[in-house]
Formats: structure tokens, sequence, C-alpha cells
């Protein structure tokens, strides 16, 4: 299975809490950032009227994933109209962040969910 790098600029505060949560898990960071991407693609709409985050990106992630991963990202980035940068970004910050987005089991799997509390 072939792998691809994704470079992008982000928070520091993201790629802690991306490494944070990585390491919790017993993963690697680009694992992680695979895994939240990947479930992502099941509901990809609810990033579309969050907004992006506003805080300065000082700070660089290299990951490598998977090209089938790269692929859904590519399809649910031109539905969005939007970067891939962008849409990783916002599905971190809101994520890890704001808290507004949440990954939910269902029929045996995880999906991404908006937080209603």
């Amino acid at each position: 299975m072939s792998k691809r790098v994704v470079s992008l600029r982000l928070p520091a505060a993201l790629v802690e809490d991306l490494a944070q949560s990585a390491a919790d898990a017993q993963l690697s960071v680009a694992a992680a950032l695979e895994w939240l991407l990947r479930n992502s693609f099941g509901n990809p709409d609810l990033l579309r009227a969050l907004e992006d985050c506003q805080e300065r990106p000082n700070a660089k992630l290299d990951a490598r994933i998977t090209g089938a991963t790269l692929d859904s990202l590519r399809v649910a980035t031109v539905e969005l109209r939007t970067s891939n940068s962008v849409y990783i970004r916002k599905l971190l910050y809101h994520f890890f962040v704001t808290k507004r987005l949440k990954y939910v089991r269902s029929d045996g799997h995880y999906t991404l969910a908006g937080r209603h509390d």
C-alpha cells in the first residue's frame, strides 16, 4: 500500500494535541491523523459550517498517509470546495480545541458527529 506525505502548517497546540492523542492510543502521529481522517469521510459535511482555526499556524506537520485515504480526502475537499490543509485544520481544531466534533461508534465503525451538549 503506497503512502504519501501530507505536509501542512498548524498551530503548535494542535500538533501537540494530536501527538498526545496518538501517544494515548499507542499510535504514531501519522496513524492517528489517518484514523481521524478516515473516520471523518462518512460525514464530512459537518465541516462545511465550521470556521477555520484563527490561531497562527506556527508549526509544521508532516505525516505519511495511504493513497486511499488521500483519495478520500480529495473527494471530501472537492465536495466542500476547500483545500486538504483547511479540511485537516478544521477537523483537528474542532475536535481537540472547540470540542464541537466527536467520533461515535455506529454499526461497528466510528464516524464523525457534531456535539450538541
